[in-house]
Protein backbone atom coordinates (compact mmCIF):
# COMPACT_ATOMS: atom_id res chain seq x y z
CA UNK A 1 0.00 0.00 0.00
CA UNK A 2 3.05 2.68 0.96
CA UNK A 3 4.16 1.95 -1.98
CA UNK A 4 1.32 2.23 -4.57
CA UNK A 5 0.83 5.48 -2.72
CA UNK A 6 4.62 6.95 -3.27
CA UNK A 7 3.71 5.88 -7.08
CA UNK A 8 0.70 7.73 -7.04
CA UNK A 9 2.25 10.77 -5.79
CA UNK A 10 5.22 10.83 -7.60
CA UNK A 11 2.80 10.69 -10.89
CA UNK A 12 1.06 13.97 -9.98
CA UNK A 13 3.51 15.71 -8.85
CA UNK A 14 3.91 15.18 -4.95
CA UNK A 15 6.66 13.59 -3.30
CA UNK A 16 9.27 14.04 0.02
CA UNK A 17 12.27 15.96 0.18
CA UNK A 18 13.69 13.37 2.19
CA UNK A 19 11.76 10.32 4.25
CA UNK A 20 9.65 12.25 6.68
CA UNK A 21 9.99 16.34 5.14
CA UNK A 22 7.31 17.08 2.64
CA UNK A 23 8.32 19.35 -0.28
CA UNK A 24 7.06 22.85 -0.17
CA UNK A 25 3.37 23.57 0.00
CA UNK A 26 3.71 25.31 -3.58
CA UNK A 27 4.64 22.27 -5.10
CA UNK A 28 1.99 20.24 -3.95
CA UNK A 29 -0.91 19.27 -6.21
CA UNK A 30 -4.30 18.63 -6.15
CA UNK A 31 -4.99 14.89 -7.51
CA UNK A 32 -8.44 14.43 -9.07
CA UNK A 33 -9.99 10.90 -7.60
CA UNK A 34 -11.61 9.60 -10.61
CA UNK A 35 -14.66 6.47 -10.13
CA UNK A 36 -13.90 4.01 -12.21
CA UNK A 37 -16.91 1.66 -13.01
CA UNK A 38 -16.66 -1.58 -14.21
CA UNK A 39 -17.05 -0.90 -17.63
CA UNK A 40 -14.67 1.17 -17.95
CA UNK A 41 -12.11 -1.22 -16.77
CA UNK A 42 -13.08 -4.23 -19.60
CA UNK A 43 -10.28 -5.53 -21.85
CA UNK A 44 -10.66 -4.75 -25.43
CA UNK A 45 -11.13 -8.91 -25.73
CA UNK A 46 -14.26 -8.29 -23.67
CA UNK A 47 -15.30 -5.33 -25.37
CA UNK A 48 -15.08 -7.20 -28.67
CA UNK A 49 -17.44 -10.10 -28.10
CA UNK A 50 -19.61 -7.68 -26.55
CA UNK A 51 -19.69 -5.81 -29.97
CA UNK A 52 -20.11 -9.06 -32.13
CA UNK A 53 -23.44 -9.56 -29.97
CA UNK A 54 -24.49 -5.83 -30.75
CA UNK A 55 -23.71 -6.61 -34.64
CA UNK A 56 -25.62 -9.69 -34.61
CA UNK A 57 -28.64 -8.14 -32.49
CA UNK A 58 -28.87 -5.11 -35.45
CA UNK A 59 -28.41 -7.38 -38.37
CA UNK A 60 -31.41 -9.02 -37.15
CA UNK A 61 -32.83 -5.61 -36.51
CA UNK A 62 -32.28 -4.52 -40.26
CA UNK A 63 -33.08 -8.23 -41.97
CA UNK A 64 -36.78 -7.84 -39.96
CA UNK A 65 -36.54 -4.44 -41.30
CA UNK A 66 -36.02 -4.73 -45.14
CA UNK A 67 -37.58 -7.94 -45.52
CA UNK A 68 -34.77 -10.42 -47.58
CA UNK A 69 -31.32 -8.38 -47.81
CA UNK A 70 -28.98 -9.16 -50.71
CA UNK A 71 -26.33 -12.25 -50.09
CA UNK A 72 -23.39 -10.03 -49.99
CA UNK A 73 -24.72 -7.84 -47.16
CA UNK A 74 -25.66 -10.80 -45.11
CA UNK A 75 -22.34 -12.82 -45.73
CA UNK A 76 -20.12 -9.55 -44.42
CA UNK A 77 -22.79 -9.19 -41.21
CA UNK A 78 -22.04 -13.11 -40.39
CA UNK A 79 -18.06 -12.64 -41.24
CA UNK A 80 -17.81 -9.80 -39.17
CA UNK A 81 -19.66 -11.40 -36.30
CA UNK A 82 -17.49 -14.61 -36.36
CA UNK A 83 -14.17 -12.58 -37.08
CA UNK A 84 -14.42 -10.74 -34.04
CA UNK A 85 -15.71 -13.51 -31.73
CA UNK A 86 -12.59 -16.09 -33.44
CA UNK A 87 -10.54 -12.67 -32.34
CA UNK A 88 -11.44 -12.98 -28.90
CA UNK A 89 -11.57 -16.51 -28.20
CA UNK A 90 -8.07 -16.77 -30.10
CA UNK A 91 -6.76 -13.41 -27.98
CA UNK A 92 -7.47 -14.91 -24.81
CA UNK A 93 -6.40 -18.93 -25.34
CA UNK A 94 -3.43 -18.35 -26.84
CA UNK A 95 -1.49 -15.87 -24.90
CA UNK A 96 1.65 -16.89 -26.17
CA UNK A 97 1.06 -15.46 -29.58
CA UNK A 98 1.86 -12.34 -28.28
CA UNK A 99 1.13 -9.60 -25.45
CA UNK A 100 -2.06 -9.35 -24.41
CA UNK A 101 -4.23 -7.16 -26.10
CA UNK A 102 -5.97 -6.27 -22.93
CA UNK A 103 -6.63 -2.89 -21.31
CA UNK A 104 -5.30 -3.17 -18.02
CA UNK A 105 -7.96 -1.98 -14.98
CA UNK A 106 -4.75 -0.06 -14.12
CA UNK A 107 -5.87 2.25 -17.39
CA UNK A 108 -9.22 2.63 -18.07
CA UNK A 109 -11.16 3.41 -20.78
CA UNK A 110 -14.04 4.87 -20.44
CA UNK A 111 -17.42 4.05 -22.53
CA UNK A 112 -17.96 7.16 -25.02
CA UNK A 113 -21.87 7.56 -25.22
CA UNK A 114 -21.55 10.50 -28.25
CA UNK A 115 -19.82 7.55 -30.26
CA UNK A 116 -22.68 5.07 -29.41
CA UNK A 117 -25.71 7.56 -30.14
CA UNK A 118 -23.68 8.35 -33.58
CA UNK A 119 -23.63 4.49 -34.16
CA UNK A 120 -27.71 4.18 -33.17
CA UNK A 121 -28.13 7.36 -36.03
CA UNK A 122 -26.16 5.46 -38.70
CA UNK A 123 -28.21 2.21 -38.19
CA UNK A 124 -31.15 4.16 -37.96
CA UNK A 125 -30.25 5.09 -41.82
CA UNK A 126 -29.35 1.48 -42.50
CA UNK A 127 -32.72 0.36 -41.40
CA UNK A 128 -34.22 3.17 -44.05
CA UNK A 129 -31.93 2.18 -47.08
CA UNK A 130 -31.81 -1.88 -46.23
CA UNK A 131 -35.59 -1.98 -48.22
CA UNK A 132 -34.13 -0.05 -51.34
CA UNK A 133 -31.59 -2.73 -51.68
CA UNK A 134 -34.58 -5.40 -52.93
CA UNK A 135 -34.66 -5.55 -56.83
CA UNK A 136 -38.29 -5.37 -56.90
CA UNK A 137 -38.23 -1.85 -54.82
CA UNK A 138 -38.92 1.16 -57.05
CA UNK A 139 -36.55 4.32 -55.77
CA UNK A 140 -35.98 7.39 -57.25
CA UNK A 141 -32.17 7.17 -56.51
CA UNK A 142 -30.24 4.60 -58.69
CA UNK A 143 -29.08 1.27 -57.48
CA UNK A 144 -25.39 1.26 -57.68
CA UNK A 145 -25.95 4.54 -55.53
CA UNK A 146 -28.23 2.99 -52.53
CA UNK A 147 -25.00 -0.07 -52.92
CA UNK A 148 -22.26 2.66 -52.52
CA UNK A 149 -24.36 4.70 -49.71
CA UNK A 150 -25.65 1.79 -47.84
CA UNK A 151 -21.68 0.47 -47.64
CA UNK A 152 -20.69 3.85 -46.53
CA UNK A 153 -22.66 4.29 -43.70
CA UNK A 154 -22.17 0.99 -42.59
CA UNK A 155 -18.76 1.37 -42.30
CA UNK A 156 -18.95 4.69 -40.77
CA UNK A 157 -21.33 2.87 -38.10
CA UNK A 158 -19.22 -0.12 -37.49
CA UNK A 159 -16.26 2.64 -36.68
CA UNK A 160 -18.23 4.45 -34.43
CA UNK A 161 -19.47 1.27 -32.26
CA UNK A 162 -15.76 0.64 -32.30
CA UNK A 163 -14.90 4.25 -30.87
CA UNK A 164 -17.67 4.22 -28.34
CA UNK A 165 -16.41 0.90 -26.51
CA UNK A 166 -12.70 2.50 -26.64
CA UNK A 167 -10.30 5.01 -27.90
CA UNK A 168 -8.94 3.98 -31.93
CA UNK A 169 -5.00 4.01 -30.47
CA UNK A 170 -6.07 1.28 -28.10
CA UNK A 171 -7.88 -0.76 -30.67
CA UNK A 172 -4.74 -0.38 -33.07
CA UNK A 173 -2.18 -1.19 -29.98
CA UNK A 174 -4.55 -4.72 -29.64
CA UNK A 175 -4.69 -5.29 -33.52
CA UNK A 176 -1.04 -4.93 -33.63
CA UNK A 177 -0.51 -6.90 -30.57
CA UNK A 178 -2.53 -10.19 -32.10
CA UNK A 179 0.04 -10.97 -34.93
CA UNK A 180 -0.47 -14.39 -36.68
CA UNK A 181 -3.93 -14.83 -34.65
CA UNK A 182 -5.48 -12.56 -37.49
CA UNK A 183 -4.64 -15.49 -40.11
CA UNK A 184 -6.48 -17.80 -37.95
CA UNK A 185 -9.09 -15.78 -37.06
CA UNK A 186 -10.07 -14.58 -40.67
CA UNK A 187 -9.85 -18.20 -41.66
CA UNK A 188 -12.52 -19.42 -38.90
CA UNK A 189 -14.54 -16.86 -39.80
CA UNK A 190 -14.49 -17.37 -43.80
CA UNK A 191 -15.24 -20.80 -43.11
CA UNK A 192 -17.77 -20.16 -40.48
CA UNK A 193 -20.05 -17.48 -42.67
CA UNK A 194 -19.26 -19.71 -46.10
CA UNK A 195 -20.83 -22.56 -43.77
CA UNK A 196 -23.77 -20.94 -43.12
CA UNK A 197 -25.87 -21.30 -46.58
CA UNK A 198 -24.58 -24.71 -47.07
CA UNK A 199 -25.98 -25.94 -43.43
CA UNK A 200 -29.38 -26.25 -44.89
CA UNK A 201 -27.96 -29.65 -47.00
CA UNK A 202 -27.29 -30.63 -43.86
CA UNK A 203 -30.75 -31.52 -43.20
CA UNK A 204 -31.57 -33.79 -45.50
CA UNK A 205 -28.47 -36.36 -44.91
CA UNK A 206 -29.53 -35.57 -41.08
CA UNK A 207 -32.58 -37.16 -41.58
CA UNK A 208 -31.85 -39.88 -43.48
CA UNK A 209 -29.01 -40.84 -41.51
CA UNK A 210 -31.40 -40.73 -38.41
CA UNK A 211 -33.72 -43.04 -40.80
CA UNK A 212 -31.95 -45.39 -41.13
CA UNK A 213 -30.65 -45.50 -36.91
CA UNK A 214 -34.20 -45.71 -35.95
CA UNK A 215 -35.31 -48.55 -38.23
CA UNK A 216 -31.51 -50.41 -37.14
CA UNK A 217 -32.63 -49.65 -33.32
CA UNK A 218 -36.09 -50.73 -34.61
CA UNK A 219 -36.05 -54.01 -36.71
CA UNK A 220 -35.10 -56.62 -33.35
CA UNK A 221 -37.58 -55.22 -31.47
CA UNK A 222 -40.28 -54.93 -34.02
CA UNK A 223 -39.97 -57.46 -36.72
CA UNK A 224 -43.08 -56.55 -38.65
CA UNK A 225 -41.84 -53.05 -39.05
CA UNK A 226 -42.66 -51.45 -42.01
CA UNK A 227 -39.70 -48.75 -43.29
CA UNK A 228 -40.32 -47.02 -46.16
CA UNK A 229 -36.87 -44.56 -47.23
CA UNK A 230 -38.65 -42.58 -49.90
CA UNK A 231 -41.23 -40.91 -47.34
CA UNK A 232 -39.03 -41.73 -43.98
CA UNK A 233 -42.39 -42.85 -42.72
CA UNK A 234 -41.67 -46.08 -39.88
CA UNK A 235 -45.10 -47.77 -39.07
CA UNK A 236 -46.60 -50.64 -37.15
CA UNK A 237 -50.13 -51.99 -37.64
CA UNK A 238 -50.81 -49.73 -34.47
CA UNK A 239 -49.13 -46.60 -35.14
CA UNK A 240 -46.75 -45.00 -37.82
CA UNK A 241 -44.23 -41.85 -37.37
CA UNK A 242 -42.72 -39.63 -40.23
CA UNK A 243 -39.54 -38.35 -39.94
CA UNK A 244 -38.53 -34.98 -40.60
CA UNK A 245 -36.03 -32.62 -41.02
CA UNK A 246 -36.62 -31.24 -37.57
CA UNK A 247 -36.36 -34.48 -36.13
CA UNK A 248 -32.92 -34.97 -38.01
CA UNK A 249 -31.30 -34.19 -34.51
CA UNK A 250 -29.24 -31.49 -36.00
CA UNK A 251 -30.48 -29.04 -33.47
CA UNK A 252 -29.70 -31.13 -30.14
CA UNK A 253 -26.22 -31.70 -32.17
CA UNK A 254 -25.99 -28.18 -32.15
CA UNK A 255 -26.83 -27.31 -28.99
CA UNK A 256 -24.10 -30.12 -28.05
CA UNK A 257 -21.73 -28.44 -29.93
CA UNK A 258 -22.47 -25.09 -28.60
CA UNK A 259 -22.55 -26.38 -24.75
CA UNK A 260 -19.16 -28.32 -24.88
CA UNK A 261 -17.55 -25.34 -26.05
CA UNK A 262 -18.58 -22.80 -23.77
CA UNK A 263 -17.98 -25.66 -20.93
CA UNK A 264 -14.37 -25.87 -22.03
CA UNK A 265 -13.44 -23.20 -22.51
CA UNK A 266 -14.93 -21.80 -19.08
CA UNK A 267 -13.15 -24.19 -16.89
CA UNK A 268 -9.73 -24.23 -19.76
CA UNK A 269 -7.54 -24.52 -16.64
CA UNK A 270 -8.76 -27.59 -15.41
CA UNK A 271 -8.61 -29.52 -18.79
CA UNK A 272 -6.05 -31.65 -20.57
CA UNK A 273 -5.82 -30.20 -24.18
CA UNK A 274 -5.91 -30.87 -26.26
CA UNK A 275 -7.03 -34.20 -25.29
CA UNK A 276 -10.19 -32.57 -24.07
CA UNK A 277 -10.92 -31.75 -27.40
CA UNK A 278 -12.19 -34.91 -28.18
CA UNK A 279 -15.21 -34.15 -25.89
CA UNK A 280 -16.96 -32.22 -28.87
CA UNK A 281 -16.67 -35.44 -31.34
CA UNK A 282 -18.02 -37.40 -28.61
CA UNK A 283 -20.60 -35.29 -26.96
CA UNK A 284 -22.18 -34.53 -31.05
CA UNK A 285 -22.19 -38.25 -31.85
CA UNK A 286 -24.01 -39.49 -28.59
CA UNK A 287 -26.43 -36.85 -29.13
CA UNK A 288 -26.68 -37.63 -32.22
CA UNK A 289 -27.50 -41.26 -31.38
CA UNK A 290 -29.67 -40.26 -28.37
CA UNK A 291 -32.29 -38.72 -30.47
CA UNK A 292 -32.40 -41.55 -32.76
CA UNK A 293 -33.20 -43.45 -29.20
CA UNK A 294 -35.60 -41.57 -28.57
CA UNK A 295 -37.42 -41.08 -32.02
CA UNK A 296 -37.50 -45.04 -31.49
CA UNK A 297 -38.89 -45.21 -27.62
CA UNK A 298 -41.72 -42.76 -29.24
CA UNK A 299 -43.09 -45.53 -31.48
CA UNK A 300 -42.44 -48.14 -29.32
CA UNK A 301 -44.96 -46.13 -26.76
CA UNK A 302 -47.00 -45.53 -29.63
CA UNK A 303 -47.28 -48.94 -30.61
CA UNK A 304 -48.18 -49.97 -27.22
CA UNK A 305 -51.11 -48.29 -27.27
CA UNK A 306 -50.63 -44.76 -25.79
CA UNK A 307 -50.72 -42.61 -28.89
CA UNK A 308 -51.49 -39.41 -26.63
CA UNK A 309 -48.33 -39.88 -24.42
CA UNK A 310 -45.99 -40.61 -27.38
CA UNK A 311 -47.50 -37.81 -29.30
CA UNK A 312 -47.89 -35.02 -26.87
CA UNK A 313 -46.14 -35.73 -23.83
CA UNK A 314 -43.07 -37.45 -24.83
CA UNK A 315 -42.57 -36.02 -27.94
CA UNK A 316 -42.27 -32.76 -26.94
CA UNK A 317 -40.20 -33.03 -23.81
CA UNK A 318 -37.81 -36.30 -24.96
CA UNK A 319 -35.57 -33.87 -26.86
CA UNK A 320 -34.65 -31.74 -23.89
CA UNK A 321 -34.47 -34.92 -21.50
CA UNK A 322 -31.35 -36.03 -23.92
CA UNK A 323 -29.69 -32.55 -24.52
CA UNK A 324 -29.58 -32.23 -20.49
CA UNK A 325 -29.09 -35.78 -20.01
CA UNK A 326 -25.82 -35.32 -22.35
CA UNK A 327 -24.77 -32.34 -20.92
CA UNK A 328 -24.57 -33.02 -17.15
CA UNK A 329 -22.87 -36.22 -18.41
CA UNK A 330 -20.11 -34.38 -19.90
CA UNK A 331 -19.87 -32.05 -17.08
CA UNK A 332 -19.69 -34.61 -14.59
CA UNK A 333 -17.83 -37.51 -16.38
CA UNK A 334 -15.16 -35.43 -17.75
CA UNK A 335 -14.21 -33.80 -14.99
CA UNK A 336 -14.34 -37.10 -12.96
CA UNK A 337 -11.61 -38.79 -15.55
CA UNK A 338 -8.12 -38.25 -15.08
CA UNK A 339 -7.42 -38.83 -19.00
CA UNK A 340 -9.21 -35.54 -19.58
CA UNK A 341 -8.20 -33.37 -16.66
CA UNK A 342 -5.11 -32.10 -15.00
CA UNK A 343 -3.37 -34.18 -12.52
CA UNK A 344 -3.39 -30.53 -10.36
CA UNK A 345 -7.32 -30.21 -10.81
CA UNK A 346 -8.73 -30.59 -7.55
CA UNK A 347 -11.09 -33.90 -7.02
CA UNK A 348 -14.73 -32.95 -6.57
CA UNK A 349 -16.12 -35.31 -3.92
CA UNK A 350 -17.99 -32.25 -1.79
CA UNK A 351 -20.47 -31.18 -4.26
CA UNK A 352 -22.95 -31.18 -0.79
CA UNK A 353 -20.89 -28.23 0.07
CA UNK A 354 -21.47 -26.08 -2.65
CA UNK A 355 -23.60 -23.12 -2.12
CA UNK A 356 -24.56 -22.69 -5.78
CA UNK A 357 -25.79 -26.48 -5.30
CA UNK A 358 -27.76 -25.69 -2.47
CA UNK A 359 -29.78 -23.15 -3.62
CA UNK A 360 -30.24 -24.16 -7.28
CA UNK A 361 -30.68 -28.15 -6.61
CA UNK A 362 -34.49 -28.13 -5.25
CA UNK A 363 -35.43 -25.67 -8.53
CA UNK A 364 -33.56 -28.32 -10.54
CA UNK A 365 -34.83 -30.83 -9.21
CA UNK A 366 -38.67 -29.57 -10.01
CA UNK A 367 -37.79 -28.91 -13.56
CA UNK A 368 -36.09 -32.27 -14.23
CA UNK A 369 -39.00 -33.88 -12.94
CA UNK A 370 -41.39 -31.66 -14.70
CA UNK A 371 -40.00 -32.58 -17.96
CA UNK A 372 -40.04 -36.30 -16.84
CA UNK A 373 -43.84 -36.14 -15.75
CA UNK A 374 -44.86 -34.13 -18.80
CA UNK A 375 -42.94 -36.74 -21.31
CA UNK A 376 -44.67 -39.65 -19.63
CA UNK A 377 -48.72 -38.12 -19.83
CA UNK A 378 -50.30 -37.04 -22.54
CA UNK A 379 -52.65 -34.04 -22.59
CA UNK A 380 -52.99 -33.91 -19.19
CA UNK A 381 -50.24 -33.94 -16.10
CA UNK A 382 -51.00 -36.92 -13.91
CA UNK A 383 -47.59 -37.30 -13.05
CA UNK A 384 -47.38 -34.17 -11.55
CA UNK A 385 -46.99 -35.03 -7.97
CA UNK A 386 -42.96 -36.65 -9.33
CA UNK A 387 -42.37 -32.98 -9.04
CA UNK A 388 -43.39 -32.56 -5.69
CA UNK A 389 -41.67 -35.39 -4.57
CA UNK A 390 -38.08 -34.86 -6.16
CA UNK A 391 -37.97 -31.69 -5.05
CA UNK A 392 -39.19 -32.83 -0.97
CA UNK A 393 -36.25 -35.40 -1.80
CA UNK A 394 -33.34 -32.56 -2.37
CA UNK A 395 -34.50 -30.22 0.50
CA UNK A 396 -34.36 -33.43 2.45
CA UNK A 397 -30.85 -34.08 1.43
CA UNK A 398 -29.84 -30.33 2.04
CA UNK A 399 -31.99 -30.22 5.81
CA UNK A 400 -29.26 -29.84 7.66
CA UNK A 401 -27.76 -26.60 5.58
CA UNK A 402 -30.84 -25.10 4.63
CA UNK A 403 -31.80 -25.20 8.54
CA UNK A 404 -28.89 -23.14 9.03
CA UNK A 405 -30.41 -20.23 6.92
CA UNK A 406 -32.73 -17.47 8.35
CA UNK A 407 -36.26 -18.59 8.25
CA UNK A 408 -38.01 -16.01 10.01
CA UNK A 409 -41.00 -13.72 9.08
CA UNK A 410 -43.80 -11.48 10.17
CA UNK A 411 -46.65 -10.17 9.31
CA UNK A 412 -44.85 -8.01 6.03
CA UNK A 413 -44.51 -11.08 4.30
CA UNK A 414 -48.40 -11.68 4.54
CA UNK A 415 -49.03 -8.21 2.99
CA UNK A 416 -46.49 -8.39 0.01
CA UNK A 417 -48.02 -11.87 -0.53
CA UNK A 418 -51.39 -10.14 -0.57
CA UNK A 419 -50.37 -7.62 -2.87
CA UNK A 420 -48.76 -9.84 -5.15
CA UNK A 421 -52.01 -11.99 -5.34
CA UNK A 422 -53.80 -8.76 -6.37
CA UNK A 423 -51.00 -7.68 -9.28
CA UNK A 424 -51.28 -11.56 -10.44
CA UNK A 425 -55.46 -11.54 -9.96
CA UNK A 426 -55.16 -8.64 -12.83
CA UNK A 427 -52.81 -9.54 -14.64
CA UNK A 428 -55.31 -13.10 -15.05
CA UNK A 429 -57.81 -10.57 -16.65
CA UNK A 430 -55.81 -8.96 -19.35
CA UNK A 431 -53.18 -11.61 -20.10
CA UNK A 432 -55.01 -14.98 -20.09
CA UNK A 433 -58.56 -16.47 -20.75
CA UNK A 434 -60.74 -17.57 -17.86
CA UNK A 435 -60.72 -21.36 -17.43
CA UNK A 436 -62.12 -24.33 -15.48
CA UNK A 437 -60.50 -27.15 -14.62
CA UNK A 438 -59.04 -29.53 -17.19
CA UNK A 439 -61.43 -31.85 -18.60
CA UNK A 440 -59.34 -34.82 -17.55
CA UNK A 441 -58.97 -34.09 -14.27
CA UNK A 442 -62.72 -33.47 -14.14
CA UNK A 443 -64.28 -36.48 -15.07
CA UNK A 444 -61.54 -38.91 -13.18
CA UNK A 445 -62.68 -40.29 -9.84
CA UNK A 446 -62.66 -38.26 -6.95
CA UNK A 447 -60.17 -39.88 -5.03
CA UNK A 448 -57.80 -39.40 -8.05
CA UNK A 449 -59.07 -36.06 -8.50
CA UNK A 450 -58.33 -35.07 -5.21
CA UNK A 451 -55.57 -36.33 -4.67
CA UNK A 452 -54.05 -35.10 -7.16
CA UNK A 453 -55.29 -31.49 -6.41
CA UNK A 454 -53.58 -32.08 -2.82
CA UNK A 455 -50.51 -32.79 -4.18
CA UNK A 456 -50.80 -29.51 -6.39
CA UNK A 457 -51.74 -27.13 -3.30
CA UNK A 458 -48.78 -28.66 -1.76
CA UNK A 459 -46.15 -27.64 -4.33
CA UNK A 460 -47.48 -24.37 -4.85
CA UNK A 461 -47.83 -23.32 -1.59
CA UNK A 462 -44.74 -25.02 0.10
CA UNK A 463 -42.17 -26.68 -2.34
CA UNK A 464 -42.32 -24.11 -5.38
CA UNK A 465 -41.73 -21.06 -3.12
CA UNK A 466 -38.93 -22.53 -1.40
CA UNK A 467 -37.19 -23.58 -4.21
CA UNK A 468 -37.88 -20.49 -6.49
CA UNK A 469 -37.14 -18.13 -3.60
CA UNK A 470 -34.00 -19.69 -3.43
CA UNK A 471 -32.43 -19.95 -6.95
CA UNK A 472 -33.93 -16.62 -7.95
CA UNK A 473 -33.33 -14.21 -4.79
CA UNK A 474 -31.09 -16.58 -2.59
CA UNK A 475 -28.78 -17.20 -5.69
CA UNK A 476 -29.48 -14.78 -8.61
CA UNK A 477 -29.89 -11.63 -6.99
CA UNK A 478 -26.84 -12.19 -4.67
CA UNK A 479 -24.85 -13.63 -7.61
CA UNK A 480 -25.39 -10.63 -10.19
CA UNK A 481 -24.11 -8.67 -6.85
CA UNK A 482 -21.06 -10.62 -5.58
CA UNK A 483 -18.92 -13.84 -6.65
CA UNK A 484 -19.17 -14.65 -3.06
CA UNK A 485 -22.76 -14.68 -2.64
CA UNK A 486 -23.29 -16.74 -0.41
CA UNK A 487 -21.37 -14.39 2.06
CA UNK A 488 -23.53 -11.11 1.11
CA UNK A 489 -26.11 -9.78 3.01
CA UNK A 490 -29.47 -9.04 1.28
CA UNK A 491 -29.38 -5.69 2.47
CA UNK A 492 -26.41 -4.85 0.09
CA UNK A 493 -27.86 -6.40 -3.05
CA UNK A 494 -28.10 -3.40 -5.13
CA UNK A 495 -31.03 -2.04 -7.43
CA UNK A 496 -29.52 -3.68 -10.51
CA UNK A 497 -29.39 -6.76 -9.39
CA UNK A 498 -32.77 -6.63 -8.07
CA UNK A 499 -34.33 -5.53 -11.18
CA UNK A 500 -32.05 -7.90 -13.39
CA UNK A 501 -33.64 -11.24 -11.33
CA UNK A 502 -36.70 -9.61 -11.38
CA UNK A 503 -36.83 -9.82 -15.39
CA UNK A 504 -35.43 -13.14 -15.25
CA UNK A 505 -37.97 -14.66 -13.26
CA UNK A 506 -41.07 -12.69 -15.17
CA UNK A 507 -39.34 -14.22 -18.24
CA UNK A 508 -40.08 -17.26 -16.96
CA UNK A 509 -43.76 -17.12 -16.56
CA UNK A 510 -44.81 -16.98 -20.24
CA UNK A 511 -47.38 -14.70 -20.90
CA UNK A 512 -48.22 -13.19 -17.35
CA UNK A 513 -44.29 -12.02 -17.96
CA UNK A 514 -45.43 -8.79 -16.22
CA UNK A 515 -47.00 -9.45 -13.50
CA UNK A 516 -43.76 -12.34 -13.00
CA UNK A 517 -41.39 -9.23 -13.25
CA UNK A 518 -43.32 -7.18 -10.54
CA UNK A 519 -43.58 -10.28 -8.33
CA UNK A 520 -39.95 -10.99 -8.53
CA UNK A 521 -39.26 -7.51 -7.72
CA UNK A 522 -41.88 -7.53 -4.24
CA UNK A 523 -39.97 -10.70 -3.38
CA UNK A 524 -36.80 -9.17 -4.06
CA UNK A 525 -37.88 -6.29 -2.23
CA UNK A 526 -38.93 -7.61 0.50
CA UNK A 527 -35.82 -9.55 1.40
CA UNK A 528 -33.59 -6.99 0.92
CA UNK A 529 -35.23 -5.24 2.85
CA UNK A 530 -35.92 -7.57 6.17
CA UNK A 531 -32.09 -8.80 5.44
CA UNK A 532 -33.65 -12.58 5.04
CA UNK A 533 -35.10 -15.01 2.53
CA UNK A 534 -37.62 -16.47 5.10
CA UNK A 535 -39.95 -13.22 4.52
CA UNK A 536 -40.28 -13.34 0.82
CA UNK A 537 -40.35 -17.13 1.07
CA UNK A 538 -43.65 -16.35 3.11
CA UNK A 539 -44.82 -14.01 0.69
CA UNK A 540 -44.22 -16.35 -2.20
CA UNK A 541 -46.25 -18.09 -0.38
CA UNK A 542 -49.22 -16.34 0.38
CA UNK A 543 -50.01 -15.45 -3.09
CA UNK A 544 -49.40 -19.52 -4.36
CA UNK A 545 -52.44 -20.17 -1.17
CA UNK A 546 -54.49 -17.44 -2.66
CA UNK A 547 -53.78 -18.49 -6.23
CA UNK A 548 -54.82 -21.61 -5.21
CA UNK A 549 -57.63 -20.52 -3.44
CA UNK A 550 -59.11 -18.71 -6.34
CA UNK A 551 -58.96 -21.86 -8.60
CA UNK A 552 -60.95 -23.94 -5.91
CA UNK A 553 -63.13 -21.45 -4.56
CA UNK A 554 -63.93 -19.77 -7.95
CA UNK A 555 -63.63 -22.35 -10.30
CA UNK A 556 -60.44 -19.91 -12.54
CA UNK A 557 -57.85 -22.19 -13.05
CA UNK A 558 -56.36 -20.14 -15.38
CA UNK A 559 -53.59 -19.07 -13.27
CA UNK A 560 -52.93 -22.38 -11.10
Amino acid sequence: MERKTRDVLAESGCGTAGNDSPLPRHRLKPVALHHWTRWDTLGLPARAAILAVSFFVEKIFLAHTGAELFLAHQFAFQFTVALLTALTVFAMAYRKAGPSPVISPAQPARIRPIWMVAHLGLLACLAWLSPLLLPATSASIPFPAVVCLWLAIAAAAVFCAFAAMAPLHLWLKGARALGKIWLYSGAAALVAAAAVPSSRDLWGSMTAATFHLVRFILLPILPDLTADPATRVLSTHDFAIEILPLCSGLEGVSLILVFTIAWLWYFRTEYRFPAALWLIPLGMMLMFALNAVRIAVLLLIGNAGYAGVASVGFHSQAGWIAFNAVAVGIAVWSQRARWWTRDEAPLRQGELDNPTALFLMPLLAILAAGMLSRAFSGRFEWLYPLRLLACLLVLGIYRRRLAALEWRGSWRGVLAGIGVFAVWYVGLRYFIQNAGPPQELAAAPPLLRWSWIGCRVLASVVTVPLAEELAYRGFLMRRLQSGNFDSLPYERVGWVALLASSLLFGAVHGAMWLPGIISGFVYGWIAKRQGQLGEAVIAHATTNLLVAALALGLNDWSGF
